[in-house]
């Protein structure tokens, strides 16, 4: 957390004047685009505190700025002032926080209303911004009812000695921080307001904490302040007590939560596959926060589009449903409430990868099933690489196990051969049962053995209808296909495996050849819905040669399908 000096804010302050238009204070409106009516403006010979000080009908907020001190404070500042004051039959007295709502009614910026943009935000003397509206009548010159100072319409404009006076229709209801915000949130939104606040925690602050005296110890005691401090949303820079931040939450409740969670894990049991709810609760926390704010229409769209939070996670704005009728505006950003949140799939699948020596785990029975051969003899699996690990005793080792197949002496490489192979995995007692694939867009890949000089060709076929088809790839000499290598794409590695790091760490140079995908057969594997309800289904993998080309024997290590963006 960075705090700014005073005189820091100030001149950020006058550089926004500044930049709002070049117009002066004393060409009133003449040189704007905007055409003020001079029956909306008043223009007085006298400072903005004898205006108010005269007036009767604004007693009650000259009582208010008097004994708070705002006008010594400003005499003593000596400069231009906007105030934002409302009659005596608007005005309520503050139970609570009197200085801080006096304060949220003054500010060090002297601004025209034709220097007021739709979306200003004007900082005031209680170290918060007010977000100014205006309407298309506004935007074409009215002022009156037609520019609003957070929740305060403009009823009177009038410009002084020393500044403008505002008079509005309501005293100014600041909102609070978003990090308030979450802290405040009631029991029904426990769930997201822990994730948030055990993210980071209070730190004891040393500068503005004053020292009180020594104890026994000789340690200096303090009437110790503390600030909260979150290095996790830090990292990104942001900060959610800062009042420059501009930000979009979405605020999933307890329920909308659990809901999600429970339908995940239907999701999850139908596939036979499994996914730990913290990894599902870091997705809905990191998708949670924007660094911008958006519009109802923008979070809540009929056709594809995708939001990146600040961790880069996909939002996609078609399929989350958000309460986008009641927006709670912050004095930092602005809230929409989630109303179904819906976890991807690319989330609760971060890869599914398999090997091809699962062979040797079949039955009789399930080898002529799964490996139905054309033009293949069955030879041997094995370790063609000892099982390494880069960083033993925190990343596994993964052992080069392959299955081999013959070329039958009686054919003719012309003849090539095609393996149908079922992706197989394996159970606790090792045994093997077929994968199960929910539809969606996958990348697909493969690895074999390097310099085996075939062109291969795979289709995938569901139910024995084909779904898909690779071009001809060579497995050649290049380590691509290598095992497990993977040499040509980018974000291949196991679910939290950084290479670099490991690199680094383990010295070991070929700590990116460990686990990968592999190399690239279709770069978009789209398996339908055969059902129309999201079940998953079997699919069998065509894997075809149309020569030998010479060679007596091809070699498999194993498949991977990596959920694409599209998968959600």
């Amino acid at each position: 957390m960075k705090y700014l000096s005073k005189s820091y804010v100030l001149f950020m302050a006058l550089c926004i004047t500044a930049s709002c238009s070049e117009l002066k204070d004393d060409d009133h409106y003449g040189k704007s685009d905007s055409q003020i009516s001079n029956n909306e403006l008043k223009i007085v010979d006298v400072s903005s505190k004898d205006y108010i000080s005269g007036r009767s009908d604004l007693s009650a907020m000259n009582d208010l700025f008097a004994k708070q001190g705002i006008y010594d404070e400003l005499a003593k500042k000596g400069q231009l002032s906007t105030m934002l004051v409302v009659t005596n039959d608007h005005f309520r007295q503050p139970e609570d926080k009197v200085d801080f709502v006096t304060r949220s009614h003054v500010s060090d910026i002297s601004i025209s209303p034709a220097n007021l943009d739709d979306g200003t935000r004007l900082m005031m003397w209680h170290g918060k911004y007010v977000n100014v509206s205006i309407d298309e009548l506004g935007k074409k010159g009215n002022i009156v009812d037609h520019i609003l100072f957070n929740n305060g319409a403009v009823k009177e404009v009038v410009k002084t000695t020393t500044g403008y006076i505002y008079v509005i229709s309501d005293m100014i209801q600041t909102p609070t921080s978003l990090y308030d915000y979450i802290n405040e949130l009631p029991d029904e939104y426990s769930i997201f307001r822990e994730m948030v606040l055990a993210s980071g925690g209070k730190e004891f602050d040393r500068t503005n904490s004053k020292a009180v005296g020594v104890n026994e110890q000789g340690n200096t005691v303090y009437d110790s302040l503390f600030i909260y401090r979150n290095t996790f949303f830090e990292a990104v820079n942001f900060d959610m007590n800062s009042e420059s931040l501009t930000a979009t939450m979405l605020l999933p409740s307890n329920d909308v939560i659990n809901a999600a969670l429970d339908n995940a894990h239907q999701r999850l049991a139908a596939w036979e596959m499994e996914r730990s709810d913290s990894i599902m609760k870091d997705w809905i926390l990191k998708s949670s926060f924007f660094n911008k704010r958006y519009t109802a229409e923008q979070m809540q769209t009929e056709e594809l589009q995708d939001l990146k939070s600040i961790f880069s996670t996909q939002w996609r704005t078609n399929v989350q449903k958000v309460n986008v009728q009641e927006p709670i505006e912050l004095s930092n950003g602005i809230v929409y409430k989630v109303t179904q949140l819906h976890i991807p799939n690319n989330v609760l699948m971060y890869r599914l990868k398999d090997y091809f020596y699962y062979f040797e785990n079949c039955t009789d029975e399930q080898k002529e099933s799964y490996y139905k051969r054309v033009n293949l003899n069955f030879k041997e699996c094995a370790t063609e690489v000892t099982a390494w690990s880069p960083l033993p005793g925190v990343w596994p080792y993964i052992e080069n196990r392959v299955v081999r197949f013959d070329k039958p002496s009686e054919i003719a490489d012309a003849d090539g051969f095609q393996l149908d192979f079922t992706p197989i995995k394996l159970n606790d007692d090792g045994s093997v049962r077929p994968w199960l694939f929910p539809p969606g867009s996958y990348r697909f890949a493969m690895g074999s053995v390097q310099n085996q000089g075939l062109g291969i060709v795979v289709a995938v076929l569901i139910d024995g209808q084909e779904v898909a088809r690779s071009r001809t790839i060579t497995w050649g000499s290049s380590t691509e296909f290598h095992y497990d290598r993977g040499t040509t794409l980018s974000n291949t590695h196991p679910e939290g495996y950084n290479a670099t790091y490991v690199r680094e760490v383990s010295g070991n140079s070929k700590a990116a050849n460990y686990d990968t995908d592999g190399g690239q057969m279709m770069e978009e594997l789209v398996i339908p819905d055969v059902k129309g309800d999201g079940s998953p289904v079997q699919v069998v993998m065509r894997i075809m040669c149309a020569s030998w080309e010479g060679k007596t024997n091809v070699k498999f290590h194993h498949w991977c399908l990596r959920p694409t963006t599209n998968n959600y």
